[in-house]
């Protein structure tokens, strides 16, 4: 009786083939004709065994893998998404705060979808929130983070926040005056919220002042933290600037300008990403800032 062994040795190339042997095993259920042409007779029984291998054995497994935890909390709707897409496109780190803050106070998560687009964002930039960034998250989310090695100091600073790198004030909220914003426009970037009424109408002089080199990103950070109740400073504000004895020269009133429609967009998104998380509709209305 033949055996398989015997089969191979007659398909082996490079020596003389044997002729396949008459006498196969019934179980092989194959009626070969070798002299017409034995290499495809060999061929066949070695492609009908190895089929016949596959189909009795068990199929290769790898070892199971790590679990994801699972996010309890509730993912944000489709018109919350509609609004981070618009901010990572192009990345903006002061105004995804603002996002990464509404998700947090409403108890909602980003969709897997924008996990990777986030953790590139922080990766890049300090300027992400970490605390806020590992809340939106998840620990689903974190976890995901963690499988890259390449994220590896992010996914460290996402267990850890306040080792993210970031340096600590070196000025307490007490020191944080009217007077001392003045002084330094710069300090309000430390200052707890909520704002003072007095220290609110302070930022909003400052940036009808035109004294700022980076206005725009002076009134992103304002525009952030400025109490809704006292939008209506900046509608004073505005009135206050069109009605100066001393007019601003063209270079200002365009940098004003640009500062209060940076500080105005900012105070929207927030009421829109509001809207969008709670459903509640926006009640104030928008300011009409003139062109000078």
């Amino acid at each position: 009786m033949a055996v398989w062994e015997e089969i191979v040795t007659t398909g082996l190339i490079g020596t003389d083939r044997r002729p396949v042997p008459d006498e196969l095993p019934v179980s092989w259920g194959v009626d070969l004709d070798q002299v017409t042409d034995p290499a495809h007779a060999v061929l066949s029984l070695a492609a009908r065994h190895r089929a016949l291998r596959r189909a009795g054995g068990f199929l290769p497994s790898c070892q199971p893998g790590a679990i994801a935890p699972p996010n309890w909390e509730p993912v944000a709707n489709r018109a919350a998404h509609e609004i981070l897409d618009r901010l990572l496109s192009p990345p903006q780190a002061d105004l995804l705060n603002l996002w990464l803050v509404a998700a947090a106070q409403h108890g909602q998560l980003a969709s897997a979808a924008y996990w990777t687009p986030l953790a590139l964002v922080a990766a890049r930039s300090t300027a992400l929130d970490r605390t806020l960034l590992a809340r939106t998250l998840g620990e689903r989310g974190v976890w995901f983070v963690e499988q890259n090695p390449q994220w590896t100091r992010l996914a460290q600073s996402l267990r850890s926040p306040a080792q993210d790198g970031r340096p600590e004030p070196d000025v307490t909220d007490a020191e944080i005056t009217e007077d001392a914003v003045r002084a330094d426009p710069e300090l309000i970037m430390r200052a707890a919220a909520p704002w003072s009424l007095e220290l609110s109408r302070t930022v909003l002089e400052i940036i009808g002042s035109s004294q700022l080199r980076r206005g725009t990103r002076y009134a992103t950070v304002v525009g952030a933290h400025l109490p809704l109740q006292h939008y209506e400073l900046l509608r004073a504000a505005v009135q206050q600037i069109t009605a100066r004895d001393e007019p601003l020269t063209a270079a200002e009133q365009r940098s004003v300008r640009e500062a209060l429609l940076t500080l105005e967009r900012t105070v929207w998104l927030r009421l829109e990403m509001s809207s969008a998380f709670s459903g509640a509709p926006i009640l104030l209305e928008r300011l009409e800032i003139p062109p000078w």
